[in-house]
Parts: structure tokens; C-alpha cells; sequence
């Protein structure tokens, strides 16, 4: 089961609501690609940044010294899977624009991109990217 804590660290009004509708739907997913073992507790922790901060974890955490759209960081702890997904809201809505949808599509986007990071999705192929992106879309949908 995907439990969230939320943090937005800047001044955009953004409603938790908007990430929480979309966590049965990922749990369900996960368990269904045997990601998640019922009645196992994860703890995601989202937290929405701006360019300055988003650009240090990226240098920190891959070595890019540039602002992103979204990282996420896996661990556990005392057997307890837990992970951070930090977007940046001026980066996604930058690319909301260039994609044409709205900010709050972009955001749950990102959400369920950063949520799959967590749980071993990756984009390192053309196969691996169409996976993510298919799973990504059948949980927003």
C-alpha cells in the first residue's frame, strides 16, 4: 500500500488531491507487475521544488549540473521501502506549455514517471521507455 507525504516548497498552490487520486491506481498496478506484496507499506514522499534546488539534487545525485524535471531516490529502511520524488514546478510547467496540456496534467505525470523510478522502471532503452511510458499512462488514465 503507497502512503504519500507531501511538501510543496513553493509558492504555487498546488492541491495534494491531485497526487493522492492517482495512488490506488498505482498501488494496484504494482501489485498487479508484482512490484508490491500486499500488505507491505511504502512511504512515498513528494516534494515540489524549484529550479534552484532541483538543479543541486541533480548535480548531487547524477552528476548534471542543470535543473530537471523530476528525480526520484529509492531506499529502504528497517525492511521498509520508502522513496522521494522531487519535482520542479517551474521546469513543469515550462513543459506543460511546450506539450500542451496543463500544469496539473504535467505534475501527475512526473508523479507516476517518479513513483516507477522508485519501484526499478527506467527509460535506459527504447523498450524500457515505451514500458514506463505505457504503465504511466494506463495509471493516469
Amino acid at each position: 500500500m503507497l502512503k504519500l507525504d507531501f511538501y510543496n516548497h513553493t509558492s504555487k498552490i498546488i492541491p495534494k488531491r491531485i497526487f493522492m487520486q492517482l495512488l490506488g491506481k498505482a498501488d494496484k498496478c504494482l501489485i498487479k507487475k508484482q512490484k508490491i506484496k500486499k500488505p507491505q507499506q511504502f512511504l512515498i514522499e513528494l516534494n515540489l521544488v524549484n529550479n534552484a534546488t532541483i538543479k543541486k539534487l541533480n548535480k548531487k545525485y547524477r552528476g548534471h549540473n542543470k535543473s530537471t524535471d523530476v528525480i526520484s531516490l529509492s531506499y529502504f529502511d528497517n525492511d521498509q521501502f520508502a522513496g522521494e520524488i522531487f519535482i520542479c514546478v517551474p521546469f513543469a510547467q515550462k513543459q506543460a506549455k511546450t506539450l500542451g496540456h496543463a500544469l496539473l496534467y504535467e505534475l501527475q505525470f512526473l508523479f507516476i514517471h517518479g513513483i516507477l523510478h522508485i519501484f526499478g522502471y527506467d527509460h535506459k532503452s527504447l523498450h524500457d521507455a515505451a514500458n514506463m511510458q505505457r504503465l504511466t499512462e494506463e495509471i493516469l488514465i
